[in-house]
């Protein structure tokens, strides 16, 4: 089973990308295998994640929008503002369930 995709880690990885000018829609494999070359160590990543994150805090363009935490089966959405700063476990998580990133090797548990 595919892991759920957050609102959270969605923007994580549109934030990373933006930060290199390019966006990760309909694409073609290759262009794909290009962008997972361009993902930079994570330390790096969270970095200009959380600047870019900053310049759209500090240019308003946050302002009067919010974050739609809603899955099936709620009755009421779930609305909260954008953060002013994302872990490095988000941005790892948004990589992995976008498949930017491969899974790291765990021990199974008997």
């Amino acid at each position: 089973m595919p892991p759920i995709r957050k609102p959270l880690e969605e923007l994580a990885v549109d934030l990373l990308f933006e930060t290199y000018g390019e966006h990760r829609y309909n694409r073609s494999p290759e262009a794909y295998e290009r962008l997972c070359a361009l993902i930079p160590p994570l330390k790096q990543a969270h970095h200009r994640v959380n600047q870019r994150l900053k310049e759209l805090h500090d240019s308003g363009a946050f302002r009067e929008r919010l974050i739609c935490d809603y899955r099936g089966g709620d009755l009421v959405p779930l609305y909260r503002p954008y953060p002013t700063s994302i872990s490095i476990q988000t941005i790892r998580n948004g990589l992995k369930a976008n498949g930017f990133r491969a899974p790291r090797w765990s021990r199974r548990k008997p």
